[in-house]
């Protein structure tokens, strides 16, 4: 049996949210899909699914916009109703994109960014 996408999706979030910040767009795209690919293995979903996940690349041909730019987006889902940005510090940004809710499901710096917070602490913190 098949989860519904919002079973998915929640359980993706959750290990977005377990996950180590990225160094890049490449090494965030490969942790993205590699946990989607891995929870929709684990609810169910077609084998069919799981073996065009594991060919797509970091490209415009496998649904990527602005690969080379300082943020890339992918539609996580064919209604385009969840958008998944990754920003060329490793930054992850999954939002909601129904008409009536753009909410913002989860964030991740990127390891750049970390790195700056930590430097901007004064040592006496």
């Amino acid at each position: 049996m098949i989860y519904p996408f919002a079973a998915r999706l929640q359980t993706w979030i959750s290990r977005l949210q377990a996950a180590q910040p990225c160094s890049s767009q490449q090494t965030a795209h490969d942790m993205v899909i590699d946990l989607w690919i891995a929870v929709n293995s684990e609810l169910g979903a077609p084998e069919s699914l799981i073996k065009a996940l594991h060919r797509r690349s970091f490209s415009q041909a496998h649904g990527w916009n602005g690969v080379g730019s300082a943020v890339a987006y992918w539609d996580l889902d064919e209604e385009a109703s969840v958008r998944v940005y990754l920003h060329d510090d490793g930054a992850i940004v999954v939002q909601q994109m129904d008409a009536e809710n753009r909410e913002i499901l989860f964030t991740q710096p990127g390891i750049a960014r970390v790195g700056a917070a930590a430097a901007s602490i004064p040592e006496s913190c």
